[in-house]
């Protein structure tokens, strides 16, 4: 795979994965008023609410990474094919 190519997607999906983290961060405290639970979490937090909080957390940063991996392939494939001579 081209270095760039893989750069630009590992930059991309940490780009994404942080972007969706605020977003997500923001939506529970409008949700819920509070705000999401810690990486080490406190006596006060509802394992209810961290258990959901990782699978959101969890789900949209794995769609996210897929996405980009894809769109990564389909880049190279086409990049690939456009600079192979024909036989």
């Amino acid at each position: 795979m081209n270095p760039l190519i893989k750069i630009a997607g590992t930059a991309a999906s940490l780009g994404g994965v942080a972007l969706s983290n605020k977003i997500l961060s923001a939506t529970w405290t409008k949700i819920t008023g509070n705000e999401p639970p810690a990486n080490n979490p406190d006596d006060d937090e509802r394992w209810r609410d961290i258990i959901l909080w990782s699978l959101i957390t969890g789900l949209v940063g794995t769609i996210i990474k897929v996405s980009i991996t894809r769109a990564q392939h389909k880049i190279e494939a086409k990049a690939g094919s456009g600079s192979q001579a024909e036989v």
